[in-house]
């Protein structure tokens, strides 16, 4: 991929916050938001469960209309920090059940009447099916080839829904005091908006996608065969063969699969020592956020840093960041994506 095309601008809602450098300065600040709701779901021990929310699971209990709630955050942050480019296609990554379920039409519905300005053909994709990180890359190549001049691609999830909490609580995946090594259910929107980097109508890039590498795990999550991690292992070895990073991101959340997942790959990639020492976890600040982990964890890597103060020196400036962000699903697939940071003159962070 060339930098003839970009990630122009981000709006996120996430437990974090909203916005690109709220976000970035609360994982900076290693923020989390982990609570436990008096009036909230139990846990099969018996307490409140540990959740990352957005909006407290009090407050919305009708999964539609917090579904809705997340979406209008992250789009509201892009039209804070973002010119209106007329209505766009869009690519909007779900949990799988959500694509097939009625609430999905319905969504689909309340998208184009609410922000029929900002988005057009609207097209949900199942996680699982595909990742988010690599529906973007994606839609750089397609922007590359000339077959568009701006995309959006996002995604949107939510575990806060006691049906779905149960069925992660049966699935033996939720963290309590008797499963320490569970996740933290978490929920959050995320839209990318992709484009030319040469329009002006776009203003400078925040980043571009350098390559990206796909696997497959073939082993059942539940009740493993053999080792897990083959399916990550190639991808991550491609990536540090190729490439020298600045930055090494994982969406490692608590749980044991994605340990053994990663560990093995791992194994067989040549990862720089100091970036073994300084792995990335930004999903251990969020909680799980399902379809959007992978867009969360592009966001902090594109978000400013906060090492320092910026400097008006041209003199000053650094050469470019350049990131390995490593996502697994648990419905199996596995993507390792090289990701090149630029501030907001178009050049280097």
């Amino acid at each position: 991929m060339t930098a003839s095309a970009g990630i122009i601008a981000i709006g996120i809602n996430c437990p974090l916050g909203r916005g690109l450098d709220t976000v970035g300065r609360a994982y900076k600040e290693r923020q989390r938001d982990f609570s436990k709701s008096a009036r909230g779901p139990l846990g099969p021990d018996g307490e409140p469960l540990v959740l990352s929310c957005v909006v407290p699971f009090d407050e919305i209990r009708n999964y539609e209309l917090r579904l809705q709630r997340l979406f209008v955050g992250a789009a509201s942050d892009f039209a804070v920090h973002s010119t209106a480019l007329g209505p766009v296609s869009l690519r909007l990554v779900l949990p799988a059940w959500l694509v097939l379920h009625k609430l999905s039409d319905q969504l689909r519905d309340w998208i184009r009447e609410t922000y029929s300005a900002l988005f057009q053909d609207i097209e949900f994709l199942a996680e699982g099916d595909t990742v988010a990180l690599l529906e973007v890359a994606k839609a750089l190549q397609q922007i590359e080839a000339g077959d568009a001049r701006n995309l959006f691609v996002g995604a949107l999830d939510s575990h806060m829904d006691a049906e779905l909490l149960d069925l992660l609580t049966i699935s033996g995946r939720l963290y309590h005091r008797a499963n320490p090594h569970g996740m933290i259910p978490g929920e959050a929107a995320v839209l990318f908006l992709v484009g030319e980097t040469s329009s002006q109508d776009n203003g400078f890039a925040l980043g571009t996608i350098k390559a990206a590498f796909t696997g497959y795990e073939k082993e059942n999550l539940y009740s493993p065969n053999g080792i897990i991690g083959r399916g990550m292992a190639k991808p991550l070895r491609r990536a540090f063969e190729t490439y020298v990073p600045d930055r090494f991101l994982a969406d490692l959340n608590g749980e044991r699969w994605r340990s053994e997942d990663i560990g093995f790959a791992l194994s067989g990639a040549r990862v720089p020592d100091a970036l073994m020492a300084d792995l990335e976890t930004p999903i251990g600040q969020t909680g799980d956020c399902g379809a959007a982990n992978s867009l969360i964890t592009a966001t902090i890597a594109l978000a400013p840093t906060f090492d320092e103060e910026p400097s008006a020196e041209a003199t000053d400036i650094k050469p470019p960041s350049v990131s390995i962000i490593s996502n697994a699903s648990w419905q199996g697939p596995r993507l390792v994506t090289v990701l090149e940071s630029f501030n907001r003159q178009g050049v280097a962070a």
